[in-house]
């Protein structure tokens, strides 16, 4: 069953012919939706044919108001070039549940953004567009609702060569043939061993910059100036690289299988030795970019034995059986004890390792996604049994003498506290209520934070809590149990990262580190930029020296992490995103414009931590980013 959403309004586009041209600075067509138009129907479907040569984020918003102000809820959907699609939206997504959706036949990533939505209240929806570079052109046809999601059979194979590159055009350093790409490969690596035989290791620390020894990473404070100090007592900025690993697969059939077309080349160029090739090459190339660190989700054996300082990510971060709302576990429980000190028994192998900094506990929770998050409000409303529900009704209890001033205070009529979790799905609460529950909230955090990292402490005292990674500071309440860090992360897609490090230690007094931030462009072989986009290579190479030279001037940040290594794949990785990002294409082939600034802002890091230089000045053309 079907009804059709027909009528749209148009706002910042205009119809030509049967595409609808959107401008640069973003647009819609918006449909009036009563909510009980819902009942019954399960997906959202919009038939959209892409008419560029270049990927596009399509916004799916939805508002319970009115249309004057930013949508209640939005799902970004990416569509990759020259393509014709279904656009397919789950209206389970509304409930804010979900962060990321699953791959669709021609469809890239999926992302849920924004706050739960009451259905009841729906009154329209939105298909959109953000910002571009230039004016867009999309087809955009039979906008429904309906109870069955379509079936999909696209065979998007022949979008690329048998190199792994798009097939759809050509551009500087495109590689001809599989007998091209050999030839370099083979040469590359003959040019890494002459190099690596010169080569002698060592920490990378500050040469003339000298502080106690320890024989592990540990942290210094110089006036206002904070440090990293290396195992040998060198003063240390972490300039890194994420995702050091031979490896960049994506799905590639209807079957479940994925190419790895980054190893196949390598492979069609040194057969069985390709992993030790690939780990001569990759060093060189870490060592001459200046790169002093191999970041977070690095292939295991290079990270350990390249005898370049390196930071570890850990893996399963514990979880309970029931959550209080998306990932976030049920943190009073005994369950997430124990999971914690299994948890924890990773460490082991890395306890007496003097080239690991230290540790990422997680990477963006899906939780802290959602601005102004109150855990308190989500377990007040959660239907499940969860020990943290014993721990509130305490707290509450602490807070007022009885249940009748609690009532009061609330707006609510509860016989009992266990009467407080019968509210419903959307819960009425008075401003003092929804006081106390943000208090229990950061109660929540920080014995998130709590639990596993004096689990971990205890199992390797000799390196460094480096923190959550944070996609963004969505809330105050995100700097809970930060004392239980030493170095406080966050993932940073600014321009800059100085705004960012200088208002996390405004609220933690602790040094910061960032372990993401990259740029991209669409003038060769991928449709997409990333979260920050530049006009070309170059400018990607002016953006990258300039966010480095500016956090390694910056007291309080002690590094900044690149992501990531290769290019994604032109169909998309695991979960659709397909940036140009990399250092090197799949081809394992290194973009000169981004390098050598590259390279030049990391000779520059202690002069530039000192005071001695002055971060780079030189404009860059920033261009509105496409990502998913």
């Amino acid at each position: 069953m079907e009804e059709r959403l027909e009528n749209p309004r148009l706002r910042g586009c205009r119809q030509e012919g049967a595409a609808v041209r959107f401008d640069e600075e973003g647009g819609g067509l918006f449909y009036r939706l009563n909510g009980k138009l819902l009942e019954g129907y399960s997906y959202l479907l919009a038939d959209v044919e892409n008419k560029e040569d270049y990927a596009v984020c399509l916004n799916i918003g939805f508002w319970e108001d009115q249309e004057d102000k930013n949508c209640d809820l939005f799902i970004a959907v990416g569509v990759l070039p020259r393509l014709k699609t279904t656009v397919c939206v789950p209206l389970s997504y509304l409930n804010g549940q979900t962060l990321f959706g699953p791959r669709r036949p021609g469809i890239l990533k999926t992302v849920v953004k924004g706050n739960r939505i009451n259905p009841e209240r729906l009154t329209a929806v939105a298909i959109a567009l953000p910002p571009s570079h230039s004016q867009t052109a999309l087809v955009v046809s039979n906008v429904r609702l309906s109870t069955e999601e379509p079936e999909m059979d696209m065979d998007l194979t022949a979008l690329v060569d048998n190199l792994g590159q798009y097939a759809g055009k050509d551009w500087p350093g495109k590689t001809a043939s599989p007998e091209a790409s050999i030839r370099y490969l083979l040469s590359l690596r003959e040019e890494a061993r002459q190099f690596l035989t010169r080569h002698e290791d060592s920490f990378f620390g500050a040469r003339d910059i000298q502080f106690e020894a320890t024989g592990y990473f540990r942290l210094e404070r110089e006036g206002e100036r904070h440090w990293l100090v290396t195992p040998d007592g060198r003063g240390f900025f972490s300039s890194g690289m994420d995702c050091v690993r031979p490896h960049s697969p994506g799905p590639w059939d209807h079957e479940g299988n994925d190419r790895d077309f980054p190893v196949e080349n390598v492979k069609r160029a040194f057969g069985d030795e390709w992993n030790e090739a690939w780990s001569e090459i990759t060093k060189y190339r870490l060592i001459q970019w200046g790169i002093n660190t191999v970041a977070a989700w690095s292939d295991h054996d290079f990270a350990r034995s390249s005898k370049i300082p390196y930071v570890a990510m850990l893996n399963h971060f514990p979880t309970t059986t029931a959550s209080i709302y998306r990932d976030f576990p049920d943190v009073f429980s005994q369950e997430y004890e124990e999971r914690s000190r299994e948890y924890a028994r990773q460490l082991e192998e890395y306890r007496d390792d003097p080239w690991l900094i230290g540790y990422f506990m997680s990477n963006e929770p899906n939780w802290a996604f959602v601005d102004r998050l109150n855990l308190g409000y989500e377990l007040l409303r959660n239907p499940g049994e969860l020990a943290s529900k014993k721990k509130l009704t305490e707290f509450l209890q602490a807070r007022y003498p009885n249940l009748a001033e609690l009532n009061r205070s609330w707006g609510t009529t509860a016989g009992e506290y266990e009467d407080l979790f019968k509210l419903g799905d959307f819960p009425a609460i008075s401003d003092a209520g929804m006081a106390d529950l943000e208090a229990f909230s950061r109660a929540l955090i920080k014995e998130y934070i709590r639990v596993p990292a004096q689990a971990l402490k205890q199992a390797d005292p000799h390196h460094l809590n480096l923190g959550i990674r944070y996609a963004y500071i969505s809330s105050p309440d995100l700097y809970s149990g930060s004392e239980y860090f030493d170095i406080f992360s966050i993932n940073c897609y600014e321009k800059t990262c100085n705004k960012a490090v200088e208002e996390v230690y405004s609220h933690v007094r602790m040094p910061v580190m960032v372990g993401e931030f990259h740029f991209g462009a669409i003038d060769r072989g991928l449709p997409a930029t990333g979260i920050r986009g530049a006009r070309d290579q170059a400018n990607r190479g002016k953006a990258i020296r300039r966010y480095i030279e500016e956090a390694a001037a910056q007291p309080y940040c002690l590094g900044v992490h690149y992501f990531q290594l290769n290019d994604q794949p032109f169909l998309g990785r695991f979960d659709g995103e397909n940036y140009n990002i990399g250092l090197v294409d799949v081809c394992n082939r290194e973009y000169p414009e981004v390098a050598a600034p590259l390279a030049e802002a990391n000779k520059r890091l202690y002069s530039l931590r000192r005071g001695i230089e002055k971060p780079v000045s030189e404009p860059v053309d920033y261009i509105p980013a496409i990502f998913y």
